[in-house]
């Protein structure tokens, strides 16, 4: 809005019109009836009226000499509204009047223009910038995907590898096969877990697995992982001590959180000291069940920890060693979550060391997901 708009009363002449165009450098002036604005006339009105009256026209009143209806808008109206103002009545000029009638500015095309110039410039900057983050973001989570791909594959051959080892084991001193037996279980279910979750996390994100929730012994769906985690946890000397409502009766998909129980107890299992323990927490309050696992290894940095249920995260150097590469805590995060429960991470977990993972289910999940708890 140009603020440099000058006023004639309807009585001028328009040669006085001309006079005030020429010795402001304006294109128009609004022509008022005493404090009341009745219309505008240009220089092109102005250039019009001099070739149909060449010798008459300086002597002929402004107020006569109006052409159209006065349009206005008031200085709320956005360049939107101003446009289609004058593309509606065709008028390449606008006062802009305020609620007490008083002229605040002009709207021209030339305006407007402008203002349109200046948005589109700022969007156009904008959209760069948004398509640069983008970009670096989609870069760097291929970059995530990349290593995801290389660290499965590597650890998926290290179990391989362990399996051969004991075949050869086993060709050499057939009486080792007994004692072979439930190491080679694990192994072959661990292996069996990290397909199922690169799998499960993609039907969990896209919605496609259905879920089955039904009421189950807590004993149920815990014993079996604790009685196949003692079995790695035996060869560290560790020991996998329960506390709180083991006897609780829980609303739940018992296949999934039974999952959730394996990697969490997987990854204590790699992370505590030998001799220790990896404690297991249960706690039952108004349905509500809250379930922590637990052990005194290592702590996770604080700017670590909020990155570590990430799909394409993984921990570097001694971290990545002992908490694995951050598959298994994905598809933890989503399976809580699809029950409309909460899962986190706290370190130190306990006399400064350690670190536990905790996660709760509500005591209605389809309820909880329905009413959108669902993350």
């Amino acid at each position: 809005m140009s603020r440099t708009v000058q006023g004639v009363q309807a009585s001028a002449t328009l040669h006085e019109v001309a006079a005030l165009l020429a010795a402001h450098g304006i294109s128009c002036a609004v022509v008022f009836e005493g404090d009341t604005p009745i219309g505008i006339i240009s220089e092109r009105d102005l250039v019009g009226l001099v070739a149909s009256d060449p010798d008459g026209w300086h002597r002929r009143l402004a107020g006569e000499s109006i052409r159209r209806k006065l349009e206005c808008i008031t200085p709320e109206s956005s360049v939107a509204d101003a446009s289609a103002c004058l593309a509606e009545h065709r008028l390449r000029q606008l006062p802009v009047l305020t609620e007490a009638g008083t002229l605040a500015g002009i709207i021209t095309q030339a305006d407007l223009l402008h203002a349109s110039h200046l948005w589109l410039e700022e969007y156009a900057a904008n959209l760069e910038r948004l398509v640069t983050e983008r970009t670096a973001q989609l870069q760097e989570s291929e970059q995530r995907r990349t290593d995801l791909v290389d660290l499965t594959v590597h650890d998926i051959k290290n179990w391989i590898h362990a399996v051969d080892a004991s075949i050869e084991l086993v060709a050499e001193d057939p009486a080792e096969a007994a004692s072979l037996m439930p190491m080679l279980r694990h192994t072959t279910k661990r292996i069996g877990t990290l397909v199922h979750s690169l799998l499960d996390i993609h039907r969990l994100e896209s919605g496609w697995m259905p879920m089955r929730f039904s009421e189950v012994p807590w004993t149920s769906v815990c014993g079996p992982v604790i009685a196949e985690a003692e079995v790695m946890a035996r060869a560290k000397s560790l020991s996998i001590p329960q506390t709180g409502h083991t006897q609780a009766i829980v609303r739940c998909d018992s296949a999934l959180i039974e999952r959730v129980m394996l990697n969490l107890l997987d990854n204590a299992i790699q992370a505590a000291p030998e001799g220790s323990c990896v404690a297991i927490h249960t706690e039952q309050i108004d349905g509500t069940f809250r379930v922590r696992v637990g052990n005194r290894g290592p702590i996770i940095a604080p700017d670590v920890l909020p990155t570590l249920f990430g799909k394409f995260q993984q921990n570097n150097g001694t971290q990545r060693k002992r908490y694995g590469w951050g598959l298994g805590l994905s598809f933890c995060k989503l399976a809580v979550h699809h029950h409309g429960g909460d899962i986190q991470a706290i370190s130190p977990f306990i006399d400064g060391e350690g670190v536990a993972f905790e996660f709760v289910l509500p005591p209605n999940p389809e309820q909880a997901t329905a009413q959108g708890t669902l993350q």
